[in-house]
């Protein structure tokens, strides 16, 4: 099969597609919400993730000055709102929750809300930070507190219901869902 080069601007879109979130943050009586794709798990004894944010970006701001984050993982109902939390800046509106049309609501854990009406929910304490490039900061946060939508998860995704499947970020304002889960057969003992 040919291949052909790809711009390196984009070149990241082809590790990409993993599930989109938003990141909530708190600061004071403040709250923010952003759109986030740039993250990974990084390890399963803590649990742990990593996330990418922008340095100019104000949940960037209040995670310096807390620690704290939460990142909720929404299905289809909620692209839209997704589209509009990656345009905004929280620095041009006082409430960005209400500017992009989602609710706030309490975690468990920490501080920084979660958005209602998502699949699945992390709240996380950030343990480290890093300068990734000249304009983001690597985040690795220990995973405090988990929830999920029962019909949505069962120690995988489950990919029945459109609406109870989470939204992958493609590029861009592009997105998908997964359509279909296969398993590899289990390797052969000898």
């Amino acid at each position: 099969m040919p291949k052909r080069p790809v711009d390196l601007e984009i070149a990241h879109r082809l590790i990409a597609g993993g599930p989109v979130a938003f990141l909530a943050t708190r600061y004071r009586e403040r709250t923010n919400v952003m759109a986030l794709s740039w993250m990974t798990p990084i390890s399963m004894n803590p649990p742990m993730v990593a996330v990418a944010v922008h340095r100019a970006c104000l949940s960037h701001d209040f995670i310096e000055r807390t620690g704290e984050f939460s990142l909720s993982i929404p299905g289809r109902a909620l692209m839209e709102q997704v589209r509009d939390a990656g345009l905004i800046s929280g620095h041009d509106v006082d409430d960005k929750f209400e500017e992009v049309g989602l609710e706030a609501t309490s975690g468990e854990a920490l501080s920084p809300p979660l958005v209602e009406g998502c699949l699945g929910y992390l709240e996380c304490s950030v343990v480290e930070a890093y300068e990734a490039g000249e304009e983001h900061t690597l985040f690795l946060a220990e995973v405090v507190a988990a929830q999920v939508e029962e019909e949505a998860f069962d120690e995988l995704w489950l990919l029945g219901d459109e609406e109870v499947k989470p939204l992958h970020h493609l590029g861009g304002h592009t997105y998908s869902q997964l359509s279909e889960a296969i398993s590899a057969e289990p390797r052969p003992k000898e």
